[in-house]
């Protein structure tokens, strides 16, 4: 399948990094050791074959009608009992990537051969729509995906969302606000005066995501990364900026209160048998590790079950977070959510 939205420059990143780490040498050790965990990550070999034999795929099954942006790729294995429903959110500062990213493929490749239905979401991105276009669109896909399944042969009864970065923001929302809240767009099926009621979520994977703007523009500073680096191992990003000094604010358009770990601190979603599992590496110079930390302090302190992984040496989207070691472990804490 193939798709014309525009990829993450990683190349260029990697460029940018060797100069940080040079620059470096001269600096603190904190950032030396930052920016040479990221300039060594591994990479993993990604299978990008399209054949299936485990199940039926459905690619491109619109959700919405308002944008060709809103589609999701669902994949459903063969099993003797309805699997359950893993939602999947892709990242890319809102600005880039989608359904099919390599994040998004390692997970639905993995989890639809272990026991789940797998829906990789695509959405408005900032470029087409700011906030809160994509939060209404993960929305929308949700209920559609809930009001189909007998159709398709899955089992939205159990239900989870995963997201990585800005998905991972986005599955945040969608988990921890207020079920009528952000659900302005109609999916497929729906009427402007009537939406089909969104699911209860027994489990949210959040993998390195920004839950509060505000605290995230000096967290990495205060982890004691030079305040250089970050902006300059994240320049690939300024070609989708226009007049904005951050993806953040080109996709917000405008101050206004968009945190979903406010909504955690307001309890809004009143779902105490939400499950949460946040995962971060701790060489993360994108996205502040304390922003996950924050998270799961928060719901910690309310009694919400949730586990907070932090994962050594790993930088963001790390293809050491989505190893088989790693994700048998994502899939033992969903089965047993589904409990």
């Amino acid at each position: 399948m193939k798709n014309n939205t525009k990829k993450i420059p990683w190349g260029r990143t990697l460029l940018v990094l060797a100069v940080l780490l040079a620059l470096a040498l001269a600096a603190n050790r904190y950032t030396v050791r930052q920016v040479w965990c990221n300039l060594t990550a591994p990479t993993l070999k990604l299978d990008e074959s399209t054949d299936w034999a485990g199940g039926t795929s459905y690619e491109r099954l619109p959700y919405a009608e308002l944008s060709d942006a809103q589609y999701l790729d669902l994949y459903v294995p063969d099993a003797a009992e309805p699997a359950p429903l893993f939602v999947l959110v892709h990242g890319g500062g809102f600005a880039f990537n989608d359904s099919q990213s390599r994040q998004a493929q390692f997970m639905y490749r993995y989890f639809r051969d272990h026991g789940f239905a797998c829906a990789s979401v695509n959405y408005r991105l900032s470029t087409e729509a700011p906030f809160p276009a994509a939060c209404e669109d993960v929305k929308a896909a949700v209920r559609f995906l809930a009001h189909n399944a007998a159709d398709y042969g899955y089992d939205a009864e159990r239900i989870a969302i995963w997201g990585e970065s800005a998905g991972g923001y986005l599955a945040c929302m969608t988990a921890l606000s207020a079920p009528d809240a952000y659900c302005g767009t109609p999916c497929v099926g729906e009427t402007a005066e009537e939406r089909f009621p969104m699911p209860a979520f027994d489990a949210l994977v959040d993998y390195y995501g920004v839950v509060d703007f505000e605290s995230s523009r000096t967290q990495l500073e205060e982890e004691g990364l030079l305040p250089w680096v970050s902006p300059l191992a994240n320049s690939w990003a300024n070609e989708a900026l226009k007049d904005y000094d951050s993806l953040e604010e080109y996709w917000l358009r405008e101050l206004v209160e968009a945190s979903p770990l406010r909504r955690a601190e307001r309890q809004e979603n009143e779902n105490p048998a939400l499950r949460s599992l946040i995962v971060h590496g701790d060489a993360d110079i994108t996205v502040s590790q304390l922003q996950s930390l924050t998270l799961f302090s928060t719901l910690h302190a309310q009694g919400a079950d949730a586990q907070m992984r932090l994962v050594p040496r790993c930088k963001h989207a790390d293809d050491r977070l989505f190893t088989d070691e790693m994700l048998s472990g994502v899939a033992e804490f969903l089965w047993k959510s589904f409990e």
